[in-house]
């Protein structure tokens, strides 16, 4: 359980200065996940991807291409920390993006390891790690292969 009674400097924080910190688009839904650092709740994060980049309207490759590298995303910041894990989720005019963070462990490198990372850069649009000030933190976004409207009218078109 995590004790520490500190308020977690999140990937939201305005005081950041990184890419990671960049505010959210205030248009997008938004859900916002606190869970333990074990890859038991890695399902978890991978449905609220999944439900995040389908609202975004992403086809189902991107949605699966965000899922993978969210979870691996996650992954990073799970064997990185002892405490909560904060990962936060927008889909907003035809893209999806994550943010995770959480406090690091003393020692820990909060790297991706080479085949992570490969799969990292082929799944996402963009993404982004920073490790500072004791907290390991990322970003990554997608971006939907057909525009919204195109969505919309499939909604729209698609029988009950």
């Amino acid at each position: 359980m995590d004790t520490d009674d500190r308020p977690a400097r999140t990937a939201l924080d305005p005081r950041l200065d990184s890419p990671v910190d960049r505010p959210l688009d205030p248009r997008g839904d938004r859900v916002h996940l606190v869970l333990p650092p074990s890859s038991e709740f890695l399902r978890t994060v991978r449905l609220v991807a999944a439900d995040a980049a389908m609202r975004s309207g992403c086809d189902l490759d991107d949605v699966e291409d965000f899922r993978i590298a969210v979870d691996e995303l996650s992954h990073l910041l799970m064997t990185s920390t002892d405490h909560s894990v904060h990962v936060t989720f927008a889909s907003f005019d035809g893209q999806v993006r994550a943010r995770g963070s959480a406090r690091a462990r003393p020692g820990a490198s909060g790297t991706l390891d080479k085949v992570s990372a490969m799969i990292v850069r082929a799944t996402a649009d963009e993404h982004h790690i920073v490790t500072e000030a004791g907290e390991v933190t990322f970003d990554v976004v997608k971006r939907a292969r057909r525009g919204a409207d195109d969505v919309a009218s499939t909604r729209l078109a698609s029988p009950s």
